[in-house]
């Protein structure tokens, strides 16, 4: 497996196509969160227990209760367009990566067709994910700590096996346009045959993800800062302040929510080509020719 050439395309792709940023944003994968750090120490409690105080609630809870419904109704729509979106960046991926042509409208509305079955295959991922953590939960009430050792690895095993099964089957689903049943079953055939693949996959886009979050960690501090300053010295009011925190770091965090999320979604999309398909240039790795002799 060209592991090298699954990641140089992945960013390759998210730099050069800036309209999968919206893909990538609402597919959940990446940092849409960037900004909210700094809205929530604004937040916290002066005593640093890091605790929204309860006096704080009393007086503003004509604007916090309107705020956090909001918030559930913003993040119902958010799912939806999940959804949506996260089919279809695999639709985009797919035609760029396989000679075909990409128009945003059209991956779009491809992710539309797939709505009612990427729910479905979102609603079994989270039942697997949840049947993993409650089936720890009795080893953990009836040894304690010796549970925990116990269960944590079974937990990250358990963990790897639904996300890998889980991203394999979204793409298969979308590039085949099969049932989820089908989708799930050829996800599990090529799992079980290129697991150290998978193992390996899993281990690259964990450590990318922690070394561009020390990354992004960085760039919020030198983007950030200034910002917060900013909003100290317009006003005292812990709501404005917030406010304000959110709506001059919005546009950053979008920004690299995007891009980040548009690249790690392909990296899975390109992976699954190198799986299924043997003449891939993400199935090959480039070796060198040995030079041919010279004649004496």
């Amino acid at each position: 497996m060209n592991y090298g050439r699954i990641v140089e395309d992945s960013f390759k792709f998210a730099w050069r196509y800036k309209s999968l940023w919206v893909f990538g944003l609402l597919a959940g994968s990446g940092g849409g969160n960037f900004n909210l750090d700094m809205g929530q120490n604004e937040m916290s409690h002066v005593d640093g227990s890091g605790m929204m105080p309860y006096d704080f609630f009393q007086e503003y809870w004509q604007i916090i209760v309107p705020i956090l419904g909001a918030l559930i109704v913003i993040g119902l729509l958010f799912f939806v367009l999940h959804l949506i979106c996260s089919p279809a960046l695999v639709d985009a991926i797919n035609k760029i990566a396989r000679g075909g042509t990409y128009r945003f409208a059209d991956s779009y509305s491809r992710g539309i067709d797939f709505f009612l079955r990427k729910l479905g295959l979102t609603l079994i991922f989270i039942a697997a994910v949840l049947g993993v953590i409650l089936l720890g939960i009795l080893p953990i009430v009836a040894l304690h700590i010796f549970g925990i050792l116990l269960m944590l690895p079974i937990w990250a095993a358990g963990i790897f096996f639904a996300i890998t099964l889980y991203s394999l089957a979204e793409r298969a689903l979308v590039v085949r346009d099969t049932s989820i049943g089908n989708a799930i079953d050829e996800a599990y055939v090529l799992m079980k045959q290129n697991f150290s693949k998978c193992l390996i996959m899993a281990l690259i886009f964990i450590g990318l993800g922690i070394g561009l979050g020390i990354v992004l960690l960085m760039v919020a501090g030198m983007f950030f800062f200034p910002i917060n300053m900013l909003v100290h010295s317009i006003s005292e009011s812990k709501i404005v302040i917030f406010v304000l925190a959110l709506v001059l770091g919005l546009p950053i965090s979008l920004v690299v929510g995007g891009f980040i999320g548009t690249f790690f979604h392909s990296l899975y999309t390109l992976f699954y080509f190198g799986l299924v398909d043997p003449n891939s240039p993400y199935a090959k790795t480039t070796t060198l020719q040995p030079a041919a002799p010279t004649l004496q």
